[in-house]
């Protein structure tokens, strides 16, 4: 066998501290890169969840009156399961009257100033607050008549029944004195 001369084992050694010293950098490399690249997805994936849009809220129409008119009419077109928002800027000790005339059977709520509104995962109002007497969920109301306890913004939710024509026009009308 052939004896190594220094030169030839001095590169061998070299070369072979090389290929160590390049296999751990490679090593240290890949794993900051992964580092990097699992911190990239968990922002993009944290992202994603917080980038998604907010829920939009319902639109409530605001009910307006004419100049020295107590009285204010609105239209729409009712389907079932749905609901119409409304609100009627109103104070303390005033009398509201609210009634609605439609084809379907399409009635009303009405909430007092203290009410959220919100949206439910099907895209449907949520309403949370206290409905005022006789103008509740269970009430099927389609005429009523109140004072008013507090000053505020009063809600009231125009909806029609699981049964009846799929679409039916409705007349909301309110008034205040």
């Amino acid at each position: 066998m052939a004896e190594e001369t220094p030169s030839r084992s001095w590169r061998s050694a070299r070369e072979s501290a090389l290929a160590v010293a390049a296999a751990h950098v490679f090593w240290v490399v890949m794993k900051r890169l992964a580092a990097v690249l699992f911190s990239a997805l968990l922002s993009f994936l944290a992202g994603q969840v917080l980038a998604q849009p907010a829920p939009t809220l319902p639109p409530i129409t605001t009910i307006t009156f004419a100049p020295g008119s107590p009285l204010s009419t609105v239209t729409g077109q009712m389907v079932v399961g749905c609901c119409d928002l409304y609100s009627v800027p109103a104070k303390a000790g005033q009398t509201m009257l609210v009634s609605v005339v439609a084809e379907g059977e399409v009635n009303f709520r009405v909430y007092g100033p203290d009410t959220t509104i919100g949206k439910t995962a099907d895209g449907q109002p949520l309403i949370q607050g206290k409905a005022l007497p006789d103008a509740g969920p269970d009430d099927n109301a389609k005429a009523w008549v109140g004072a008013l306890p507090r000053s505020g913004n009063y809600v009231i939710a125009v909806a029609m029944a699981d049964k009846g024509p799929v679409v039916s026009p409705y007349s909301l009308t309110v008034s205040l004195q």
